[in-house]
């Protein structure tokens, strides 16, 4: 006995009792006793070619419901008549189909109903294909994204070309700058008497006329939101909110993202906020911008920065050494000490590069003098004194696509989107947004 089976697309009146309407087979095939794991499945390309003709004939059927209240002329009123069909295409995750679409036209003015999907949905790729492309698009290169699709297609596929999968990250990204504009008009719920901010930069080689330039991040979270692992070995934010921005516009997106990303995580005029930063003054500038609208802030030079200056800077063994004992005043929140320290060694060092270094680095705990606090102090309270948390979502918003490839230059206008992608898709907010996002973007 031969085993088969059959697979049946059947539309029915679901008002009238289950009455079949139409009924068609759409695969056949043998049931055969599986020896591997290579056959005990249908196989992947049947699968693909099942969800092919299965969206072939629902298609098929949507398209007869496009027009049919349609029976006069909106401009004057003359019955419609039939003139033929439209042969249009639709892409869906892993299908492409020609739709067939009836079009109906007035004698009388020459008003046509529209007859291609284009016109019908405002696109031709499903909602579902957008956000995968976007997806991708945000997390890998514009030509693995089109490699990864090529693998689960089963084919190369034209309308997921690098060149359109960065088409819609630029649309989908845009549109996600827009909605994020949108929610400041919006009011969150208000509740966190306390809040963490880190904010940093990575700087992004460009195909402009400078170098490179400096995308911005910031990620807003509340203390309670740091959950260690079952081993006690290592932290991780189970709620956060990131912002992003790469524009030459005076940081104002930048920080309205972060304030939008506060807001979001509960800021009040009774929060209390502990913002950490590398030093540099844009980024204190960010933080400074949201303190109107909380009750108090803490500034703080991040220990995890300030410590890498002092693990980078490139000098003799015992050099290096007795320069590395100055991290003991620093961790204790005493920069007076440390600055003496500072010109002991300088008056001792002979080689000018040497000295230079030394300077440089002396200046910069010159210049955060007022932001160096007892690390060790917070430690022990259980506060939060480095960014070592948030430093991961930095590397992984900006560097791990951004700069993970030495020959990637960007355009500002190219990468925006990509970031406020990943800032969406950190913050955990993108399944919420996606489909807000896809149905506006241009």
């Amino acid at each position: 006995m031969e085993i088969s089976y059959r697979v049946v697309f059947e539309t029915y009146d679901k008002a009238d009792t289950g009455k079949v309407i139409s009924r068609k087979e759409v695969m056949e095939d043998v049931i055969y006793k599986p020896t591997n794991c290579l056959d005990f499945s249908m196989g992947f390309d049947k699968q693909i070619k099942l969800v092919q003709v299965v969206q072939d004939n629902l298609l098929a059927e949507k398209v007869k419901l496009v027009n049919i209240e349609k029976q006069q002329c909106p401009h004057c009123t003359t019955k419609l008549h039939k003139f033929g069909t439209h042969t249009s295409c639709f892409h869906d995750v892993l299908t492409d189909h020609d739709v067939e679409i009836q079009r109906l036209k007035c004698n009388s003015c020459g008003y046509e109903t529209p007859s291609t999907i284009r016109t019908l949905i405002n696109d031709k790729l499903s909602g579902d294909l957008k956000k995968i492309q976007a997806t991708l698009g945000a997390s890998n290169s514009y030509r693995e994204s089109e490699k990864i699709f090529e693998l689960f297609s089963c084919k190369d596929r034209q309308i997921n070309n690098h060149d359109r999968i960065k088409k819609t990250v630029e649309s989908v990204g845009g549109s996600l700058d827009r909605l994020n504009i949108e929610e400041k008009e919006m009011i969150f719920s208000p509740n966190a008497t306390e809040l963490v901010l880190n904010v940093d930069g990575g700087h992004i080689k460009t195909i402009e006329d400078q170098r490179s330039f400096e995308a911005m991040v910031s990620v807003v979270y509340r203390p309670e939101s740091i959950e260690t692992n079952k081993k006690g070995t290592r932290n991780h934010l189970i709620s956060k909110n990131c912002a992003a921005s790469i524009k030459n516009d005076n940081q104002a997106q930048i920080i309205s993202s972060t304030i939008i990303a506060a807001l979001k995580q509960g800021l009040s005029d009774k929060t209390h906020i502990t913002a950490l930063s590398d030093g540099a003054q844009n980024c204190w500038n960010v933080a400074k911008a949201i303190e109107p609208l909380c009750g108090s802030i803490t500034y703080i030079l991040d220990w995890f920065h300030l410590a890498m200056k002092f693990e980078n800077i490139s000098l003799p063994k015992q050099l290096k050494e007795d320069l590395m004992s100055i991290k003991w005043y620093l961790w204790r929140g005493d920069v007076d000490n440390a600055m003496i320290r500072f010109d002991e060694i300088m008056n001792l060092t002979k080689e000018e590069k040497h000295y230079d270094r030394i300077q440089k680095l002396s200046q910069y705990v010159s210049n955060n003098k007022e932001r160096i606090v007892d690390y060790s102090e917070r430690e022990k309270e259980g506060l939060v004194f480095t960014s070592n948390l948030a430093e991961s979502t930095v590397e992984s918003l900006i560097n791990q696509r951004c700069k993970g490839k030495q020959h990637m230059r960007w355009s500002r206008e190219g990468l925006n989107p990509v970031l406020q992608l990943r800032a969406t898709i950190h913050s955990n907010d993108w399944s919420d947004k996606w489909r807000t996002a896809v149905l506006n973007a241009a």
